[in-house]
């Protein structure tokens, strides 16, 4: 990373940052070629071997450009970021006197398309969570009908690797 005074490298802080971004960008090969798709995700921090894990949940129809790219190439990286704010740093007239502040992630990974009914739910539960929705009182599991269930591709994505990075105001 060029600019090591914006870099995150504490993993509870990049998990803090990628808990308050809400779309993912998701790069693959399809068809030889780049492809990026924004999609809405989940996420799920495990414990393994005395080391934390990362992994990310995304959900979309069982068929596609996005299927087709991630059963021919599982290796995927991602970007995500959060609180984008420009400013000018001087005069707003003079090009390039500006500054962009964000919080941002970037990672690297290999997808899995998951087909067991317990693991595509433990994966739109996390989606669901992170975004917004709240367990009602006295229900210990969020219910999904069957056959949108059986529709509804999920993915895995086990991170390998994740990088933060931030450029803050100054208070």
């Amino acid at each position: 990373m060029r600019r090591k005074d914006r870099e995150v490298k504490d993993f509870d802080e990049i998990i803090s940052i990628l808990d308050k971004c809400k779309v993912l960008h998701l790069a693959m090969i399809s068809e030889g070629k780049p492809y990026s798709v924004p999609v809405n995700f989940g996420y799920i921090v495990s414990e393994e071997n005395g080391s934390r894990k990362l992994s990310i949940y995304i959900h979309g129809a069982g068929e596609g450009k996005k299927v087709d790219a991630l059963k021919v190439n599982p290796q995927v990286c991602f970007s995500a970021e959060c609180g984008v704010e420009t400013d000018s740093l001087g005069a707003k007239e003079t090009a390039c006197d500006w500054t962009c502040y964000y919080e941002s992630v970037i990672g690297s990974g290999k997808a899995t398309i998951l087909d067991r009914s317990k693991e595509k739910t433990a994966g739109l539960d996390a989606l669901m969570m992170h975004n917004g929705y709240k367990i009602p009182a006295g229900i210990k599991v969020i219910a999904y009908e069957a056959m949108a269930l059986a529709k509804t591709m999920v993915c895995r994505i086990e991170v390998e690797e994740i990088t933060g990075k931030r450029h803050k105001r100054k208070s």
